[in-house]
């Protein structure tokens, strides 16, 4: 490839980092052709290409770069398919949300039963996913319908060949049909592997700096997550192999139903195995060292231990079930007319499904120990976490309603296919489904109508916030301009035309704090879950049968909002790496999570930040200490939360390079009220202050290599640490603290235009005047004598 790529390294360098949208270099650099430097084609750093040095705006002194991150989260459109692990998503975000890591000692007790509570009810996650598989394909087809005389495989197409001669025994039925519970598990477990080598093999780097941090995000073993990755991971693909082997074996290990042959005999020891390998994958998810990560400067070799062996374990005790229950001599299970459930199957789904409520419970009930405890520890200016610092609790209870929603759907939809579903004892001729997926078909009813309500209550809110944001914020912001004159007065042409510029501006910013009223919204829904789940609880034990026999038009409609739920996840997750203007609408959320390091739950999407922060760190490394140099950390968006991160992670002599401007940044709009331990007021001043090189004082701010750029239009970011008077860039010295408040849009027609320049909202900040003053301060802020 011909043209000029500036290769110096000294002076400054402009490093740009981009959000959530997976903005390509080119637009990042505004810049039609550019040039990998470092890095690869899913996360690497670009310069502008010129045509020869002389055309060249790069200098031995001055230069842009891009960090490309998008391939890390918007890469294959398969990658979709990430949006059916939401549950482990959510169970995942939930660690890193509870809210006092800083405040209440992380060694605490009551610190370490949370996690472990957290690490359970993520196990019991993948145990949701892997009965509903086993619940689809063993019990409906390999049971039910293939391994009694129902006629079912003579009615559903495709299921023909589980009757001929040589499978025509509910044994050899139900190994077969095993296959696809055993695929589904191989598949998490490759694709958790896979994930992990190519996303998050990126070692953290070592460093001399002192173990103990002020915050989390200091700490260098936050990003060096393989240790903990690996050992859970291997705790929960040997729990759902080992689950498919328990109900291989379930229905051949009644000694009752005739002597006890070796056959037998050896399905009773099997069964004995796995119940044990189950047990103990429950007290190896309890331990602490589950969640402990190595710090970069250890020696940590891959070797062969328990975990290593542990998934193999769970492959074989399943390769041996289903050897066993192939030879016909293994059990007396014989074909019958009468449908009955595979053994053992509904009263686990059942159990799971209290496991989780009761977790749920002890969750919240740590959680409120944890609040007390903070209010008599927390300072001042101590962050107020969100949802009343229940944010985890909400997350857990997301995570196991979606799980238990998607599980409940595949299995009625399958039901429906093969047949009619019903509970157990009520229908001969039906097909039997767990009781506990009926409620839950059932209660998608009252959720959804909240969800709609809350949604309905949300617009008309922001609606109606246009008058209050007209009065309160758009006619200060336009000192000069006849607003309110024009207001009073709209009679005239001329007056009637700023009037409606004035309503449309603000509309536009009313909309922008849609967000912020989501949130509590949100949390209002969450709330709204608990008691919904809370009536079908109370339902369910005084009649469980009950929302079958009397509210059977509720699990009709459930089921069809559950599997319409599934297939818009799928699309949304299609059309959200296919588009790049849908991905901006969607990518927020999602990556808000995969910012996380998995945690707790090892099969979640894979955490991009694992390798954005290390490249990050390395490259300023690079730029400032090695070339001697000085970089511009520049990051937008989501970039900013990368860009605070890797800031925390450099040491005295590396940060000592480093200016930093943000610009449309969620950090405390969102991260610091959903994630106070670790992005709270405290370390977003700790960022501030390492950046200056010494503890500064709140009048001190302005001093700071940083500056970060919002403006009211911008639905995503907002001030970091303090809110700031509007401005249009050129006072930008004149006013303290870090954060500048830019006007937009233009209020006026420019000079020979008859359109109004259009509200930028949360892009085109690089366009605006202000950044470039806002740069050049960073620039003289961190420039040495």
């Amino acid at each position: 490839m011909g043209g000029y790529v500036n290769p110096d390294c000294g002076g400054w360098t402009e490093l740009r980092v981009h959000g959530v949208s997976g903005t390509p270099p080119e637009e990042i650099l505004q810049h039609p052709h550019v040039r990998r430097v470092a890095g690869d084609a899913e996360a690497g750093f670009y310069r502008r290409r010129w045509e020869s040095p002389l055309t060249s705006a790069d200098t031995a002194d001055d230069r842009q770069e891009a960090y490309s991150w998008g391939g890390l989260t918007a890469g294959k459109g398969q990658r979709a398919l990430w949006l059916l692990l939401t549950p482990f998503l959510l169970a995942n975000i939930a660690y890193w949300a509870l809210p006092y890591a800083g405040g209440a000692a992380p060694t605490s007790r009551t610190r370490r039963a949370t996690e472990a509570l957290q690490r359970l009810f993520a196990l019991s996650l993948t145990h949701t996913l892997v009965l509903a598989t086993i619940g689809v394909s063993m019990d409906l087809v390999g049971w039910q319908c293939a391994a009694q005389s129902t006629g079912c495989p003579d009615r559903t197409r495709g299921l023909g060949p589980l009757t001929w001669s040589w499978l025509d025994q509910p044994g050899r039925q139900l190994a077969v049909t095993a296959l696809v519970p055993l695929a589904v598990v191989g598949l998490l477990w490759w694709l958790a592997n896979k994930t992990w080598r190519e996303l998050e093999t990126t070692a953290a780097p070592a460093t001399s700096e002192p173990q103990q941090h002020p915050t989390p995000l200091e700490d260098h073993r936050m990003w060096n997550g393989e240790s903990p990755v690996r050992r859970l991971r291997a705790v929960h693909i040997s729990a759902g192999f080992a689950l498919v082997a328990l109900f291989l074996l379930a229905p051949f290990t009644d000694p009752g139903t005739r002597p006890a042959g070796p056959w037998q005999v050896t399905a009773l020891i099997l069964l004995a195995l796995t119940l044990l390998v189950l047990a103990l994958t429950v007290v190896l998810t309890c331990l602490p060292a589950m969640s402990r990560r190595d710090h970069p400067d250890q020696d940590v070799r891959d070797h062969a231990d328990l975990y290593t062996v542990l998934p193999w374990l769970g492959v074989a005790l399943a390769v041996a079930a289903a050897a066993v229950i192939w030879q016909p001599a293994a059990g007396t299970a014989t074909p019958t007319t009468e449908i009955t459930p595979l053994p053992g199957l509904a009263t686990t789904v059942g159990a799971l499904t209290g496991v989780q409520l009761a977790l749920l419970a002890a969750v919240v009930t740590l959680l409120l120990l944890l609040r007390t405890r903070h209010r008599r520890t927390a300072g001042p200016d101590a962050t107020t976490p969100a949802w009343f610092g229940l944010t985890t609790a909400a997350m857990m209870t997301a995570a196991a309603t979606v799980a238990v929603g998607f599980a409940a759907g595949l299995a009625l939809t399958v039901a429906h296919t093969l047949g009619t579903p019903a509970p157990a004892g009520v229908d001969p001729d039906a097909l039997v489904l767990p009781l506990v997926y009926f409620w839950a078909a059932a209660l998608t009813v009252p959720v959804t109508a909240g969800a709609l309500l809350l949604a309905a209550v949300g617009v008309w809110l922001v609606r109606h916030r246009a008058r209050a944001m007209l009065r309160e914020h758009v006619i200060p912001a336009y000192p000069g301009t006849p607003i309110a004159e024009a207001l009073a007065d709209p009679g005239t042409p001329r007056h009637a035309a700023i009037a409606r510029r004035a309503r449309r501006i603000a509309t536009d910013w009313s909309w922008a704090t849609a967000g912020d009223l989501g949130g509590r919204l949100t949390g209002a829904f969450a709330l709204w879950l608990a008691a919904v789940i809370t009536a079908g609880l109370v339902g369910y034990l005084l009649d469980p049968d009950g929302v079958y026999v009397h509210t059977r038009w509720a699990v009709n409609i459930g089921d069809a909002l559950v599997v319409g739920l599934v297939a818009g996840l799928l699309y949304v997750g299609r059309q959200a790496y296919r588009s790049p203007r849908f991905r901006r609408t969607v990518g927020v959320l999602w990556d808000l999570g995969t910012f996380w390091p998995r945690a707790t739950h090892p099969l979640a999407p894979p955490c991009y930040a694992e390798r954005a922060v290390p490249d990050l760190v390395r490259r300023i490394d690079h730029l400032g200490r090695t070339c001697q140099g000085q970089v511009l950390l520049s990051c937008h968006s989501q970039g900013s939360v990368i860009g605070a991160a890797v800031v925390l992670q450099l040491n005295a002599e590396q940060r000592s390079h480093v200016g930093l401007l943000t610009y449309g940044s969620p950090l405390r709009r969102l991260y610091a009220r959903f994630f106070p331990a670790y992005l709270g007021a405290a370390t977003l001043h700790r960022v501030g202050a390492l950046l200056a090189g010494e503890p500064a004082a709140a009048d001190e701010h302005s001093r700071w290599p940083w500056r970060n750029l919002y403006r009211l239009s911008d639905p995503i970011g907002g001030w970091v640490l303090h809110a700031a008077p509007p401005t249009d860039g050129a006072s930008t010295e004149t006013t303290p603290g870090i954060d500048r408040r830019l006007v937009d849009p233009v209020f006026a027609k420019p000079p020979g235009d008859n359109s109004y320049p259009p509200t930028r909202g949360h892009s085109g900040y690089p366009e605006d005047p202000a950044y470039r003053i806002a740069a050049e301060t960073v620039r003289a802020r961190r420039r040495r004598p």
